[in-house]
């Protein structure tokens, strides 16, 4: 059991220093980090950049153990549907150029106009779609509850259902639960049967934190095991049930990015 780093981990650093997906390799190679996440939204140019970040991390003995995108289905308009879909096509042989066989999606984001209800059928015909697609070239896509829209255990396990393909899975944020007010072990309890992907995160309940549930409780990110989940027992739950997929780091506190990281590797020691 080891544990990989999310991109996402570094998105302040990226955005304040101009890193590309070139120097986020560079600096888990000096960190000693061996497995990473990759996402599309960090790219600058895709064509050009891929090869040469696929021979970096090869030269480095780094492996990519998944890629993610961050489409959304939940639009009124049909074309802006289409391009979500076209959004995870487009990451497939993205994702066979690094070697991973599992793409982290998305299913929508909650709006004034969109519930729900309203955008279901959508999300479910978009990621059905995209299914079929992944599964002809041996990858699973993985569903993370993510936002307000499909964020409980619950609704991720309708649409797991209604899509109905071997190649849709969850991806379970440990964090992200608690942002529509739900126990992260409440809902493992739903989809422990469907679990092929895991971000790891800690958030903590702050009155001035930065992210805020549906009920209205603060919440801010801290390094794993400084914060409200049950880490232990979220892993333990896993082990027993026979999971070996990924463990995916998404650092999401304040202060250093690099500290909290590292902070997070340290804890994750101990549960190895």
């Amino acid at each position: 059991m080891e544990l990989s780093l999310s991109m996402w981990s570094v998105h302040r650093t990226v955005r304040e220093n101009g890193w590309t997906v070139l120097d986020f390799v560079d600096f888990c190679n000096k960190e000693g980090i061996k497995q990473v996440e990759l996402l599309n939204v960090f790219w600058k140019n895709a064509a050009i950049e891929l090869p040469t970040v696929v021979a970096a991390l090869k030269s480095k003995g780094i492996r990519a153990s998944s890629y993610a995108v961050a489409n959304d289905f939940a639009k009124e308009n049909a074309e802006e549907r289409q391009a979500a879909l076209q959004e995870i096509l487009d990451a497939i042989p993205v994702a066979q150029a690094l070697g991973v066989n599992v793409i982290r999606v998305f299913s929508g984001n909650l709006t004034e106009h969109v519930t729900y209800d309203n955008a279901l059928g959508w999300i479910v015909e978009g990621l059905r779609a995209a299914a079929e697609a992944a599964g002809k070239a041996g990858i699973t896509l993985c569903l993370e509850n993510h936002g307000k829209l499909a964020g409980s255990g619950v609704q991720v396990k309708a649409i797991l259902d209604k899509v109905n393909s071997p190649y849709l899975k969850s991806t379970f944020d440990t964090g992200n639960f608690l942002l529509v007010d739900e126990e992260p072990l409440t809902a493992l309890d739903v989809l422990i049967g469907e679990v092929a992907h895991v971000h790891f995160k800690d958030f903590v309940r702050l009155p001035d934190g930065r992210y805020k549930s549906l009920a209205g409780t603060s919440f801010e990110g801290v390094s794993l095991g400084l914060g409200d989940v049950d880490l232990a027992e979220i892993v333990r739950r896993l082990k027993d049930r026979g999971y070996e997929g990924a463990y995916v780091l998404e650092y999401e506190g304040l202060g250093s990015e690099a500290e909290g990281i590292r902070k997070s590797y340290e804890y994750f020691g101990t549960l190895v």
